[in-house]
């Protein structure tokens, strides 16, 4: 369904809690859910009222269980921008030729959110984010860097209202 305005699309997505994967570098849990908190706090795009951070959900990447959990995360995003640029298909933009007339409004709005994911821009829309490197995605060198030393990586589980 169109939505009309970039900031009402929690009413579109009508979800009241959202749910999200933070990637994350610190000495423990405490540091990294501290960065998660401010990252929040400072960040102008998404406003929360109330963010709650899921110690018994999150992950140590020493825990068994951390890749299998981040490349899910990831596999959510991915399902995500597929949807995404699906819709925009959807609404006849179908090749980079047909951005040069698009008018703005609807259309524009979905590319907005899509080019977003791209930069890695964290939006409502997103399910897992990489605050190491601003991402929706994790880099070779950073796969490589958890692995070398994984006590240094979490991945945090979260809740939060708009």
């Amino acid at each position: 369904m169109p939505f009309n305005d970039i900031l009402d699309r929690h009413q579109d997505l009508n979800r009241p809690i959202y749910h999200y994967k933070v990637l994350v570098k610190g000495a423990g849990f405490e540091a990294c859910e501290g960065k998660v908190l401010l990252f929040f706090q400072k960040y102008q795009l998404v406003r929360f009222s109330v963010i709650t951070i899921q110690k018994t959900a999150s992950l140590s990447a020493l825990h068994s269980g951390f890749h299998e959990e981040l490349q899910a995360a990831i596999l959510a995003n991915q399902r995500i921008l597929r949807s995404l640029i699906r819709e925009l298909q959807q609404e006849n933009v179908t090749n980079l030729d047909d951005l040069n007339d698009l008018p703005q409004g609807y259309k524009t709005k979905l590319l907005h959110i899509i080019t977003h994911f791209l930069d890695g821009f964290f939006g409502i829309d997103t399910f897992f984010y990489n605050l190491i490197e601003d991402s929706h995605w994790v880099s070779k060198e950073l796969q490589n860097a958890m692995a070398n030393t994984p006590s240094e990586f979490w991945l945090l589980s979260l809740d939060a209202i708009i």
